[in-house]
C-alpha cells in the first residue's frame, strides 16, 4: 500500500442505480493508493443500488437523497465535505483500466497540473458503441493536442477527470448548467490554468444501445453545447483566436461533416468552375436545342465535384483516425470507419446542430438530468 502522496477525494454521482457501480466500488477499494476517500451520491436509489450502499459503507461515504438532487448539487456538496488535495470524478457507469495503479498515476500525472484528462474508451459491444467509439477517437485526440500544444482545454468529457481542490474552489465549483464539465474547462481556461490529457489511466464507458437512447443523450448533448457556447461565446473566440493552431485541428477532427461541406462551397466558387457555368449559359443562350445536354453536363459536372470532394475527404480522415487510434491505443476498423464517416457522423452532427440552435432560439427544451 502506498500511503506517501496527496490526498484524493473521488466522486461518483448516481440516479437510481448502475449496473457498473459495484464493480467500479470494488476496483477503487482494492487499488494501491490507500491515501484516498470515495464519496458516492445516489438520488432517488431502488433496492439495488441501496445493497451497494450496505456492502460498501464501511469503505465509502454514501449519501442517499429520496428525491433527485442532480448531478452539480450531488458533486458541489459532496466537495464540501471532502479532504482531499486532489479531486476525481468518475461516472458510476465507467469501467477502470489499470485499476489497480488508477489513483497512484493520477496522482503523479497531476504534478504541475491544475486539470487532468483521462483517456476515455468504449464498451464495443453493439452497432450504436462501434460508432461512438469514432466519437471517442475524436475527443481523445483533440484533447492530446491542447495538452500537447498549449496546455488549456476548451473542454473534457466528464466521465472521468481530475483538477487540484484549490483550482475547483477558484472557479467556483460546478455551475448549474446541463454541460457542467464543458463549463468548469471553460472556467479553468479563462483562469489560464494547466491542463494535460493523459493515456497513462483510462477508463471505459458505456455508450447507449438503442437509437431511442442515443437521441435522448445527444438532445442533452447538443442544448448543453448550445448553452455553452451561448455563455462563453465571446470566450471561445478569443481563445480560438490565440490558439488556432490547437482549436482549429480538434474542430476539424471532432466535425469531420464540416470540411466537405466548406470544401464543395469553395469548390463552387471557384473561378473556373463560374467561368464554365458562364460557357454553358453562354451556349444555351444561343442554341436552345442544347438546353436539356447543357443542364445535364451542368449537373453531372456538380454531382462528379461532390463525389470527388467526399471521397478525397474520406481518404485524408481515415489516415488521420487510423494515426490518431494508432497513437492513442484505440480500436480502428477502415469498414466501421466508411460506416460511420458517410452515415453516422453527418446524422449525428446535424442532431448536434439542432440542439445547439435551440437554446438561442428558445427557452423550452427539456432535458432528461436535473442540474
Amino acid at each position: 500500500m502506498h500511503l506517501e502522496g496527496k490526498k484524493i477525494s473521488v466522486f461518483i454521482p448516481v440516479y437510481e442505480d448502475s449496473d457498473l457501480l459495484e464493480e467500479l466500488l470494488e476496483e477503487l477499494t482494492n487499488g494501491s493508493y490507500e491515501n484516498n476517500e470515495i464519496f458516492v451520491t445516489i438520488d432517488k436509489p431502488n433496492e439495488k443500488s441501496l445493497e451497494v450502499a450496505k456492502k460498501y459503507g464501511d469503505k465509502v461515504n454514501f449519501t442517499l437523497n429520496e428525491q433527485r438532487m442532480g448531478k452539480v448539487d450531488a458533486l458541489n456538496s459532496a466537495v464540501e465535505i471532502s479532504e482531499g488535495e486532489i479531486l476525481v470524478f468518475l461516472d458510476s457507469d465507467v469501467k477502470l483500466g489499470n485499476s489497480k495503479g488508477f489513483l497512484a498515476i493520477i496522482e503523479r500525472e497531476m504534478e504541475g497540473v491544475d486539470i487532468l484528462d483521462v483517456k476515455k474508451k468504449i464498451v464495443r459491444d453493439s452497432f450504436i458503441p462501434r460508432m461512438v467509439n469514432y466519437e471517442y477517437i475524436s475527443s481523445n485526440f483533440g484533447n492530446y493536442l491542447c495538452s500537447r500544444l498549449i496546455k488549456r482545454c476548451f473542454g473534457i468529457n466528464g466521465a472521468a477527470f481530475a483538477i487540484k481542490r484549490e483550482t475547483f474552489e477558484e472557479v467556483g465549483g460546478f455551475s448549474k448548467v446541463v454541460s457542467e464539465d464543458l463549463d468548469i474547462a471553460v472556467k479553468t481556461l479563462l483562469k489560464d490554468r494547466q491542463f494535460k490529457y493523459t493515456g497513462k489511466v483510462e477508463v471505459c464507458t458505456k455508450a447507449p444501445s438503442t437509437w431511442r437512447s442515443w437521441l435522448t443523450q445527444r438532445k442533452r448533448w447538443g442544448v448543453g453545447a448550445g448553452l455553452w457556447i451561448k455563455n462563453h461565446w465571446r470566450d471561445l473566440i478569443k481563445y480560438m483566436a490565440k490558439y488556432p493552431h490547437a482549436a482549429f485541428p480538434s474542430i476539424i477532427i471532432l466535425f469531420p461533416t464540416l470540411i466537405p461541406m466548406v470544401l464543395n462551397y469553395v469548390f463552387s466558387n471557384f473561378l473556373d468552375y463560374k467561368i464554365f457555368d458562364f460557357v454553358l449559359i453562354l451556349l444555351a443562350t444561343r442554341f436552345s436545342f442544347l438546353i436539356p445536354f447543357l443542364f445535364s453536363a451542368s449537373m453531372a459536372l456538380v454531382l462528379l465535384a461532390s463525389l470527388m470532394n467526399f471521397f478525397i475527404s474520406f481518404l485524408l480522415f481515415s489516415a488521420l483516425f487510423y494515426s490518431a487510434s494508432r497513437k492513442l491505443k484505440l480500436h480502428f476498423n477502415f469498414l466501421e470507419f466508411l460506416i460511420y464517416y458517410f452515415f453516422y457522423q453527418p446524422l449525428a452532427f446535424f442532431t448536434l446542430i439542432v440542439g445547439i440552435i435551440t437554446p438561442f432560439f428558445s427557452s423550452k427544451y427539456k432535458v432528461d438530468w436535473k442540474v
